[in-house]
């Protein structure tokens, strides 16, 4: 069952509201080495440098790896394509403010790499050839994508590959009448078995993603409420509820999960999908209709379609259906072509779904919007 892996190791959790009818009713919606190598689904165009992209940019603080490959690239997916590793540099994989990125070719071939000087010192780094090589907290190097827009999403993500919600612990009561709870109160709870975890997410099962076109059931969320950290085993056990983002009710089910999100989860190789995976736009997050820039979505894809966290995707504004009166026969009903509408990227995975940011956008897209290559 998916539900024991999830207790053998810590997961994060997601708010959502899905397109299944029993999500509860008004609810709120709520790594590999980086740059390693080009996809093995490199697409077969030509690469295009940016108009007037310039020929050095030094990296500032607030800068993310897809940012300075759109001052290079029309596609910044593509960085790793032209990404030139120089090994006499320690953690070549690694950029950080201050560091120069330069442009430069090996015959008509575009190329990237961070500038160095010719004792190996990388140009406005900290990085030097040993004996004297320093140690970098990856924390402090530039991430793909901005840890704001994807983090809360990343603590918050589950989705259980069964209807399992019934096998994990669950809230009991409080120490006095109250039915709701919030962040400092104690709450007991059943079902936490020695050795327990000490810290745990609460969610409410909320509601089934089923695929839009074949009905097949894609995975059972659950709404964030919050964490809880245990302060004594037993039957009921003890936990305190250290931060809510809605009120906890009896009945509301927790998994075991981390307290902090390892800083490795920001940092991943962009990739075009393979050729012929396609997928829908199942949800958005945080109550909107029209899905633009930085939202996060929930797709149709997952690991089981070859979808891995990096996977940029097209999305597709699906074409308006328009009565052609002209047609014999007395008139006809014609779908218009999808328009390309944005560029996607997978952020976090599941079996059968996937999370991704929507990091361009040309035209607003909807759930149900197709998406595929870019």
């Amino acid at each position: 069952m998916l539900i024991s892996a999830l207790f053998a190791g810590a997961v994060g959790a997601c708010a959502t509201q899905g397109l299944d009818s029993s999500a509860a009713d008004g609810a709120q919606r709520t790594a590999p080495p980086l740059l390693a190598t080009a996809a093995s689904a490199r697409p077969s165009e030509p690469l295009k440098v940016r108009s007037g992209a310039p020929q050095r940019y030094t990296v500032v603080p607030g800068d993310t790896l897809w940012d300075i490959a759109g001052r290079f690239l029309d596609q910044p997916w593509r960085w790793p394509e032209i990404w030139h590793v120089n090994p006499q540099i320690a953690n070549p994989h690694r950029i950080y403010p201050g560091n120069v990125i330069e442009l430069y070719y090996e015959g008509s071939q575009p190329r990237l790499r961070v500038a160095t000087t010719r004792s190996g010192t990388r140009v406005g780094g900290t990085i030097k050839l040993s004996p004297q090589i320093r140690e970098e907290a990856l924390h402090e190097a530039v991430p793909t994508i901005q840890r704001d827009l994807i983090s809360p999403f990343l603590r918050q993500a589950v989705v259980l590959d069964s209807n399992d919600w019934q096998q994990a612990p669950y809230l009991l009561a409080g120490p006095d009448p109250r039915v709701t709870f919030g962040a400092r109160d104690v709450v007991y709870v059943r079902g936490i078995e020695p050795p327990a975890a000490r810290f745990w997410h609460v969610y409410r099962p909320a509601g089934e993603y089923r695929h839009p076109e074949t009905g097949e059931s894609l995975g059972f969320y659950g709404l964030d409420v919050g964490e809880a950290e245990l302060e004594a085993d037993g039957d009921p056990a003890t936990l305190r509820l250290l931060s809510t983002r809605r009120e906890a009710l009896a009945g509301d089910r927790l998994l075991p999960t981390a307290r902090d999100t390892d800083d490795s989860v920001f940092y991943f190789t962009p990739k075009p999908v393979a050729p012929g995976v396609h997928g829908y736009i199942l949800d958005v997050f945080d109550g909107i209709s029209l899905i633009g820039q930085y939202h996060s979505v929930v797709l149709s894809i997952g690991k089981r379609d070859g979808v891995e966290v990096g996977s940029v995707l097209g999305g597709y504004q699906a074409g308006r259906v328009v009565r052609d009166e002209r047609a014999p026969g007395g008139g006809d009903d014609v779908t218009l072509p999808d328009q390309k509408a944005g560029i996607l990227m997978v952020y976090k995975t599941f079996d059968r779904v996937s999370y991704a940011l929507v990091m361009s956008a040309t035209r607003d897209m909807h759930v149900r919007d197709r998406v595929g290559a870019p």
